[in-house]
């Protein structure tokens, strides 16, 4: 804890790298920083109520590039996955 100008008592975390938006270029900036450099501690800031919200809802991902920073992304998260039966 540490006492802020005002006299308020707040937590201070402390982070290497702090990303503002968890949309997919912040998720991927994040998971590849953490490939790279396990060590660093990194927080990834959202402002909607969950991850990617403001840019994933109900749209269709190409998985390419998923699959090219998350090889095993279709097994250790089968909940993300819906496969499209059509493309209007």
């Amino acid at each position: 804890m540490s006492s802020g100008a005002d006299g308020i008592e707040r937590d201070v975390m402390q982070y290497d790298v702090v990303i503002v938006g968890a949309g997919p270029a912040g998720l991927a900036c994040a998971i590849r920083l953490r490939q790279l450099k396990p060590q660093l501690q990194v927080c990834v800031l959202e402002k909607a109520s969950a991850v990617g919200a403001q840019s994933l809802s109900g749209a269709v991902l190409e998985p390419g590039p998923l699959e090219a920073l998350l090889p095993e992304w279709r097994t250790d998260y089968p909940g993300m996955k819906v496969p499209a039966s059509e493309d209007d």
